[in-house]
């Protein structure tokens, strides 16, 4: 079979799509035609060597939709969907090849509506906003929640998982560019990290309550208006320092406020645990609470150099068609 490959790191012209043997799966395990797969920026970072965990040489790719072709009966013939986690495209050979081997309990089975390729651009933005919102800040109907970085993949995914939930979203951006697809969530309110002062914008729009929680998907020029931003008791998950890794806490108000700040590294969890996420979504997605992103450029598998570069320049979600 086709799959692209890498054997060493720090630059994109490192990968190529070669003729590897076939994966066979064993007991407990299926095999996935693959039929669609997502570039992520974090595969991109996986190429340039972001990723310490990586075990060369490696078929890369993490997110996926197909169909299972060998393994237990029940899910033979089923179209399934997953995410990698911190294993597809790491320490296991990953989904941007013709074929993929799993644990019959990383996939979930794809609901009705959502097509293969949506399924496929959906694995890792909403792993993390589910991660972050749900299982760690434990969101709940009626809180207000603040999701910076909330034009990218995984803010766009929290927003909806936070309206699906019944909290009150705020989305922070740094610009008012790209904010026409936020509008349609039917979201609180848009406020700019670098224009508005988003403290006193939160304490308006909570009645002076603050919110309850905060996702950080930038890092530290975020951070102390994030702070500032949350009431009693609020919570903080950091999963990205993208923009700046040092950030400064004024230690008074963390205590006098009670907060808790979570550190989110969805490139540890195991595959099982992804496809326990996954299938915990499967409820508000067959709703139409949960939708498909808009796929910016599809390549074929022998294109998938270009498919990474177009990830590289930020341009959109991609997907990988075997």
């Amino acid at each position: 079979m086709r799959a692209l490959r890498i054997d060493r790191t720090g630059s994109l012209d490192a990968v190529s799509v070669r003729d590897v043997p076939e994966p066979a799966a064993r007991e407990n395990e299926v095999c996935i035609r693959v039929e669609a797969a997502g570039v992520n920026p974090s595969d991109v970072g996986i190429v340039l060597g972001r990723f310490p965990q990586l075990v060369l040489p490696r078929t890369l790719g993490r997110d996926f939709a197909g169909t299972v072709i060998d393994g237990p009966p029940d899910l033979v013939g089923k179209s399934v969907w997953g995410t990698g986690g911190g294993e597809l495209g790491l320490t296991l050979d990953g989904a941007h090849a013709e074929m993929l081997v799993v644990p019959a309990s990383a996939v979930a089975v794809r609901p009705a509506h959502l097509s293969t390729e949506g399924a496929a651009v959906m694995g890792t933005p909403f792993l993390t906003a589910w991660s972050s919102l749900v299982d760690l800040g434990r969101a709940t109907p009626g809180e207000w929640i603040v999701v910076s970085g909330a034009a990218g993949a995984v803010g766009t995914a929290s927003l909806q998982i936070a309206k699906a939930i019944g909290a009150h979203a705020i989305a922070l951006v740094r610009s008012t560019d790209d904010v026409a697809e936020l509008e349609t969530i039917g979201i609180d309110a848009i406020l700019r990290s670098d224009g508005d002062d988003v403290p006193a914008r939160v304490n308006e729009l909570t009645g002076g309550a603050g919110a309850q929680l905060a996702t950080n998907a930038v890092g530290a020029p975020v951070f102390a208006a994030l702070v500032d931003s949350l009431g009693k008791d609020g919570r903080m998950v950091i999963f990205s320092a993208a923009a700046g890794r040092v950030a400064e806490l004024n230690l008074f108000a963390f205590y006098r406020k009670r907060l808790t700040f979570y550190g989110l590294d969805t490139a540890a969890f195991p595959l099982e645990h992804v496809g326990d996420v996954l299938r915990r979504m499967k409820p508000l997605i067959e709703a139409g609470s949960l939708r498909e992103a808009k796929i910016a450029a599809r390549y074929p598998l022998d294109r998938a150099r270009a498919a990474y570069e177009s990830v590289s320049r930020g341009q959109g979600k991609v997907v990988i068609l075997p």
